[in-house]
């Protein structure tokens, strides 16, 4: 029996906790012993916990973001110092801490824990390291380096979900690239979106498109939305769905701008009449909303890996996307979806007048996205993968 020891970093949920769950769901519980060590209290913990997963909390641990979703920039120069002095804390936190517990292997969630990915290397760990996002390339690229080098020096095995991820990497033989996955018996494209239909007041022959991650400028809702008031021209009935997050009024959302960017999104939205472009917060029914949906869009305007798009695919839903490093390897333009250029609302609009008119071409896309999926993203497979990854990380003690 192996015990792993994975570590999680984020508050909510998204796709990361969303992945690391599917993977523990696979494991053999014969062979191996998960537990999950989360370094806030919050939703993403309560998710582990509500699967039965023993779950650990330690908000005295820190992690450092360079990545595309969140890091850093110099008006935040003491928001960075603060957190490279908590460095040396986390470090010697998380070594004690493994000296505690009889842990074989230590799956770090994302490319920030760097300390801690250090202290359990110096503790003699397998250490596998997942990297969900882009980094960042910075100013000069300083951080960067340093984080590369870390991830380089003290991994056994760094899995990125995307082959966008792994290039920014330094090389490795340790590299092995394997997709995000999904769950085909949630996402299951036979599922009826009526009672979503029926819940927002939409008729079934209205065209409906989605957009997954709230209000936020990396994931593109401000062009979306953009979009969607220029298709309202021609398509006076069509409904835009935005599920996720708003940012609410704290002030650090004042701080990371994200309240600005929120009024920019509402000013547009405004300008929709009959309430066509509609906010449904966070949600849980995400499998039924896709299939009250007709198109997916995911309009992001950092390259990162869009599980909005393969939950699609499962779905049969056709997807728009920005043609960036991560979607670029989810959509086959043409076949399987539509690629647009990043921050274009009017290239985006035209995309779904185009598939609002053709439900024959939203479906061939569809069937193709499936496909797609079925090969790419399954969980059984990819699960797999990942346990003969484990396994090759102690080959040599078994031919000693």
């Amino acid at each position: 029996m192996r015990n792993i020891l994975y570590v999680h970093h984020g508050r909510g949920i998204g796709g990361a906790p969303l992945s690391l769950l599917y993977l523990i769901r696979g494991l053999d519980r014969s062979r191996y012993n998960p537990t999950v060590l989360c370094i806030h209290e919050s939703e993403a913990a309560e998710l582990f916990r509500s699967e039965g997963i023993e779950t650990l909390v330690d908000e005295k641990l820190n992690d450092f973001s360079h990545t595309n979703v969140l890091w850093y920039p110099w008006w935040q120069l003491p928001k960075t110092l603060v957190r490279l002095l908590q460095f040396p804390r986390t470090y010697f936190r998380a070594r004690a801490l493994l000296r505690k517990r009889d842990v074989d292997i230590v799956h770090l969630n994302t490319s920030t824990l760097t300390a801690f990915g250090m202290a359990a290397k110096a503790e003699r760990k397998k250490v596998v390291w997942h990297i969900r996002e882009p980094l960042q390339k910075g100013y000069i690229g300083l951080r960067r380096m340093l984080i590369r080098r870390i991830i380089h020096r003290n991994a056994d095995l760094i899995l990125p979900i995307c082959e966008y991820d792994g290039a920014q990497l330094i090389p490795s033989s340790a590299i092995r690239v394997v997709y995000n996955f999904i769950d085909f018996a949630q996402f299951d494209s036979t599922t009826d979106g009526s009672t979503v239909r029926g819940e927002l007041e939409i008729t079934p022959r209205t065209p409906v498109a989605l957009m997954l991650g709230g209000v936020n400028p990396i994931k593109g809702t401000l062009t979306f939305v953009r979009a969607a008031v220029e298709v309202l021209r021609s398509h006076p009935d069509a409904v835009f769905l935005i599920a996720g997050a708003v940012p609410d009024e704290h002030f650090r959302n004042r701080l990371n701008g994200l309240r600005v960017y929120k009024k920019s999104v509402m000013r547009y939205a405004h300008e929709a009449e009959k309430k066509q472009i509609r906010f449904l917060g966070v949600r849980g029914d995400i499998p039924e909303i896709l299939a009250a949906s007709d198109v997916l869009c995911f309009p992001s305007t950092v390259p990162h890996f869009a599980r909005p798009v393969i939950e699609a695919s499962a779905m049969k839903r056709p997807v728009i996307a920005s043609d960036l490093g991560g979607p670029r390897e989810l959509v086959r333009d043409g076949d399987t979806g539509f690629l647009v250029p990043p921050d274009d609302a009017k290239a985006l609009a035209d995309r779904l007048r185009t598939l609002f008119d053709d439900p024959e071409l939203r479906q061939r896309l569809g069937a193709s996205r499936n496909a797609f999926a079925k090969e790419q993203f399954n969980a059984e497979v990819n699960t797999r993968r990942v346990l003969e990854y484990y396994d090759s990380l102690f080959a040599e003690e078994k031919t000693d």
